[in-house]
Parts: structure tokens; C-alpha cells; sequence
């Protein structure tokens, strides 16, 4: 049986799906309070500003990437970027099963707040370290796999911006096929980064795309 979530729970959950969706500025309290069926005492006994509840929301999405995408990815056989490419596929999937809401939130976040909050401002740029940290190991762990000049961390943070920017796209358009072109041109990368005698011909750009997703994408006029 699934556990019962709890009320502070419920409150940082509708929130994350609020500000995702319309934005942090034109989310009221009062509305959060009423989706996530909750009280005016209850929230404010977890968050005593609509700041503070922020802070929570940017720690939940952080936990949701840690637990339903590099966690996963790094317990995942394979070498170290077979591995990365996992946790993009677990992106994928998170984009999927929340209807392209959990397109990038970290950013859509940074973007509308990170100037008037310093503190979540802070917080972003913390976790956007870890992520980084996180994908500059698995690309440690590739070993030989990869030149061993290359510089792990400066190629880190542009598979970060790569996972985010594809995530965006895919968000905006309700198009999977964007975000995996994105992932089958850092393919092609990789696989020009492997020492020759590891190097095989770069895939398709439209290899990874899927035909059947083309379906799922919604014309812009009518959202």
C-alpha cells in the first residue's frame, strides 16, 4: 500500500505543479492551500513565507533528480557513459510521465526568481554543482573509454546544458523528438571523443527519435 503523504507534503507537491505550470509570481498561496486541501494554519506552520516554500520546492525537484534519475542511472550496469546516457533516458521518461510539465524546472525556476531570491538563487546554483558533479564522475568512470586529456569537467557542463536546453525544447513544443535529437547529437560527440581504436561511426541524428512521438506533439496556437 502506497504511503499516505503528509500534509507539508501535499503543500510542496501542488506547489512544484503550480509554479511549473503558471509561474511562481502568479501562483497565490491561498490557491496552493486550496488545490493541496489543506489550511491556512497548516501552511503557514510549514512555511512561514511564500519563500520558504520556494526553498522547498527546489529541494523536492532536486530529490526527484536524485532519486528518479541519476540515482538509477549510476546503479545502472555499463561504463561510465553508457551510464550518462541512462540518466538522460530517465529524464526522458520523467518528461513523459508528467506530461512535458517537468520540462527543465530548475531553470524555469533560476529564470523567473533566482534575481529577487537570493537565497533559492543560491540554492539553484548548488544543485546545478551537483549535477554537474554527478555526470563529470560518470564521465570519470569511463576510463580510457574517453581521451585522457580530455577536460571531464568543462564536457560535464555541457551535457548539463545540453539536458536542460533539450528538456526546455521538448517542454515547449509537447515534443519528445527534439529532446531525443539532442541526445543522438551527444551521441555522435561521444563517439567522436573515443581513441581510434574504440571508434565507431557516429549514429543518425534521427536515429533516437521516435517516429511515434511526432504524434504527441501540439501545435503552439492551441495552449
Amino acid at each position: 500500500m502506497p504511503r499516505k503523504t503528509t500534509t507539508r507534503e501535499r503543500l510542496i507537491g501542488t506547489a512544484a505543479e503550480l509554479f511549473w505550470k503558471q509561474g511562481y509570481a502568479q501562483t497565490g498561496v491561498n490557491e496552493i492551500i486550496q488545490q493541496a486541501q489543506a489550511t491556512s494554519g497548516s501552511f503557514y506552520h510549514f512555511f512561514p513565507t511564500k519563500e520558504d516554500l520556494l526553498l522547498a520546492v527546489v529541494d523536492h525537484v532536486a530529490e526527484i533528480f536524485e532519486t528518479e534519475v541519476f540515482g538509477p542511472a549510476s546503479e545502472a550496469g555499463g561504463s561510465g557513459v553508457e551510464r550518462l546516457f541512462a540518466v538522460l533516458e530517465h529524464y526522458r521518461q520523467r518528461l513523459l510521465d508528467s506530461g512535458f510539465i517537468f520540462g527543465s524546472p530548475m531553470g524555469s525556476l533560476a529564470a523567473e526568481v533566482s534575481e529577487n531570491h537570493p537565497l533559492v538563487h543560491t540554492r539553484l546554483v548548488e544543485i546545478q554543482t551537483t549535477w554537474t558533479e554527478r555526470i563529470e564522475g560518470l564521465l570519470m568512470d569511463a576510463g580510457n573509454q574517453l581521451p585522457r586529456d580530455l577536460d571531464r569537467g568543462s564536457v560535464a557542463r555541457f551535457v548539463v546544458s545540453a539536458m536542460e536546453g533539450a528538456a526546455l525544447q521538448s517542454r515547449v513544443s509537447r515534443n519528445l523528438a527534439l529532446f531525443d535529437a539532442s541526445v543522438a547529437q551527444l551521441r555522435n560527440f561521444f563517439s567522436l571523443l573515443e581513441p581510434p581504436e574504440r571508434h565507431v561511426e557516429p549514429i543518425s541524428v534521427q536515429a533516437r527519435a521516435r517516429p511515434q512521438m511526432q504524434a504527441q506533439a501540439t501545435d503552439w496556437r492551441s495552449w
